[in-house]
């Protein structure tokens, strides 16, 4: 696999300069740090940790900038609360600013990530007036190319960097497949897909089961003194399985269903992917972390993490005391809250993928304790151990 080819879309040079956060050994953070470096050789800045990423960007401006969806949807989170400490006349321009945001990132959205006349116009007048300020605040201002990838992120969120001139591009791929198989291109963005097949990588979509399949000379070669497992990964005529289920978007673009094995069948037999519903909970500032349950059951629930820092200035602004994170779970008003965002994100979906009942988690996950993977993703196994008997009381 050729790391110079996700560089020439991007022009990546010895002026550039980049943050890394991952650990090493996940091949995201090989392909944008340690390849790229020794390929078109960027300055590495190395973050202290995956929680200092937000600090560390505002320190090192880089001009390239890889995240995987939990920091994006972070760094949205962190803008909507700030501004609401914000004095009552920048609380005025920051609402303009949001409206011209909004306005720009659905006009460039409609036109393949373009800039329409309008939209021009409009960034024009928002940049100077707020967002230059912006970008410069949470560590982008510098950025001309940034992307997402390791996780579905939801497409508002994608909606809004655009709108403040940070187009962030969608990429997906796997450490067997050496890493990236499509992006969206500049001029060419679908929002809600993955992009387009990389040129040179085979790529098909399998007509019964839906899964992405690929065929390339980076493939990886098979799993070290697992012969069985190699050969499960493989179709019969050579092409690795993704396990992941993807749909053509207009013939050119993919987008990302699922995880075959965490698509949800309800006991009525429908098929729901749990991921859209979870990024919707995840578009509110107050969520941090939402798994969709429902596999063999009669409705779809929802266990659900906070925000702990916003949701803890929400409830002390409204003189609501706590004293842990599990206190704060527990007040009735901050279920309250939940159950809005929880019923309008309801409001997009068809009925039978509406959530009926969600808990709080009482604690904050973490990758220490085995509910997270290094790159921020909830493991659902784990989870359904933990707090089974939550899950539970959803459906006794």
């Amino acid at each position: 696999n050729d790391p110079n080819r996700f560089a020439r879309g991007k022009g990546e040079n010895v002026d550039d300069e980049k943050l890394t956060y991952l650990p090493l050994c996940h091949v995201a953070e090989r392909l944008f740090s340690t390849w790229s470096m020794a390929y078109n050789g960027p300055i590495l800045n190395f973050a202290e940790s995956i929680e200092t990423v937000q600090v560390n960007l505002r320190e090192v401006q880089p001009t390239i900038f890889f995240a995987v969806p939990r920091i994006w949807e972070r760094i949205h989170a962190g803008i909507l609360i700030r501004l609401q400490d914000a004095t009552f006349l920048k609380r005025l321009v920051s609402a303009f600013g949001l409206k011209l945001a909004n306005y720009i990132g659905t006009k460039r959205v409609a036109n393949d990530g373009d800039f329409t006349v309008g939209s021009r116009l409009a960034y024009w007048i928002g940049n100077p007036l707020f967002f230059r300020a912006l970008r410069e605040r949470i560590g982008l201002r510098h950025c001309r190319y940034a992307s997402s990838g390791a996780a579905p992120i939801a497409p508002e969120v994608l909606e809004f960097f655009m709108g403040l001139g940070i187009p962030v591009f969608e990429i997906y791929g796997m450490t067997e497949n050496t890493a990236c198989a499509t992006t969206n291109l500049a001029g060419r963005v679908k929002l809600g897909t993955v992009g387009e097949p990389y040129e040179g990588i085979g790529f098909r979509i399998d007509e019964e089961t839906g899964e992405i399949q690929t065929k390339h000379d980076a493939v990886f070669v098979g799993y070290w003194k697992k012969p069985e497992d190699t050969k499960a990964t493989f179709t019969e005529d050579g092409w690795l399985k993704t396990g992941d289920v993807g749909v053509w978007v207009d013939g050119t673009h993919v987008k990302i269903v699922d995880r075959i094995k965490h698509i949800i069948i309800t006991s009525g037999g429908k098929n729901i992917s749990p991921s859209e519903i979870e990024n919707s909970l995840k578009t509110s500032p107050y969520i941090k972390e939402a798994m969709v349950i429902g596999d063999g059951r009669k409705y779809i629930t929802a266990l659900i993490g906070i925000e702990y820092d916003v949701v803890g200035d929400w409830a002390l602004r409204r003189q609501i005391t706590y004293t842990t994170y599990r206190d704060l779970t527990e007040k009735p008003e901050v279920l309250e809250l939940i159950q809005e965002v929880v019923n309008k994100a309801n409001s997009k979906f068809s009925r039978v993928e509406q959530i009926k009942y969600f808990r709080l988690i009482p604690k904050e996950l973490d990758h220490e304790d085995g509910e997270l993977t290094a790159t921020q993703k909830l493991k659902r196994s784990a989870m359904e151990d933990m707090f089974g008997d939550l899950v539970e009381s959803m459906y006794s």
